[in-house]
């Protein structure tokens, strides 16, 4: 028999009606009979089952949903509030989405992100580890003392969330700035074609190609947005300084990180085009 021991009304509806799912096959056989006494949810298990391989999983499957469902994003916001000390509710919000997307595989992008990915695991293997077929437990108290390595793993998480959401600070002040900038800019060339593979090229409104002396000549070193590289391999900085009225974008990979930047700091001012578009509008010029 196990008996689960739970403070909450809710986890008790809840359990009830997930175990009594997930058992539903030897309930109505009736080697498993579920009841509730009180705060108690008690599961009696009939000796002609095998508990282990046919009880013990369904029940801990039960359980550690309930905990990633009801109780990850409570623990989430608790650690953002009272272990990193984020008092606004915006930031709150932002680093709590930051934080779900990265637990839900969103951000595999990031380094040390699938690490994360053993959360699950560790809720499994505490349940598995404690739960037998004689079981007298308090769930509240399970969730203290047994899920501490589930808990760490969250606070690794907000961590994480924390150096993205600083990080898109960072830069949606930078592209404010920038846009603020190009307001006061005046355009060095109407239009700019720019080419992207795996280079950047530049070419003026009568498609010449701007060679890296002539960027140089454009750039200002006071907005410089790709900081320690070369004039050949930057592109934001050398827009941003020439400060076109038109950019045309041509790309086979449109949804490029840097296309996204160029739209978000130029807008409006911005036309995208797939790459054999200018070598068509390249060869009618000639």
């Amino acid at each position: 028999m196990i008996e689960i021991y739970l403070e909450n009304e809710l986890d008790r509806v809840y359990f009830m009606k997930n175990i009594k799912d997930g058992l539903h096959a030897f309930i109505k056989n009736e080697v498993v009979v579920l009841s509730l006494a009180s705060d108690r949810l008690i599961i009696d298990i009939k000796e002609t089952i095998n508990f282990e391989t046919e009880i013990k999983p369904l029940v801990t499957e039960v359980l550690k949903k309930h905990v990633i469902e009801t109780k990850e994003e409570v623990w989430l916001l608790d650690i953002i509030k009272n272990v990193f000390f984020y008092d606004d509710p915006q930031e709150q919000a932002e680093i709590l989405a930051m934080a779900k997307s990265i637990l839900s595989g969103e951000r595999l992008d990031l380094p040390n992100v699938k690490k994360l990915f053993l959360t699950e695991k560790l809720i499994d293997n505490a349940f598995k580890g404690f739960i037998t077929q004689d079981s007298k437990f308090c769930y509240e108290s399970f969730l203290t003392f047994r899920l501490r390595g589930y808990f760490d793993k969250l606070i690794d998480c907000v961590e994480m969330a924390i150096d993205e959401f600083q990080l898109e600070q960072e830069y949606q002040n930078l592209v404010e700035n920038l846009r603020y900038y190009l307001k006061k800019r005046t355009s060095k060339i109407t239009c700019v074609h720019l080419v992207i593979d795996t280079n950047f090229t530049f070419y003026d409104e009568y498609l010449n190609k701007l060679s890296a002396e002539k960027l140089e000549e454009y750039l200002d070193r006071s907005i410089i947005f790709e900081k320690g590289i070369p004039i050949q391999e930057m592109v934001i900085s050398p827009l941003v300084s020439i400060a076109p009225k038109v950019i045309h974008i041509y790309s086979d990979e449109l949804d490029k990180g840097v296309i996204h930047s160029i739209r978000n700091i130029f807008q409006e001012r911005v036309k995208l085009y797939n790459k054999g578009s200018f070598h068509k509008k390249n060869y009618k010029t000639l």
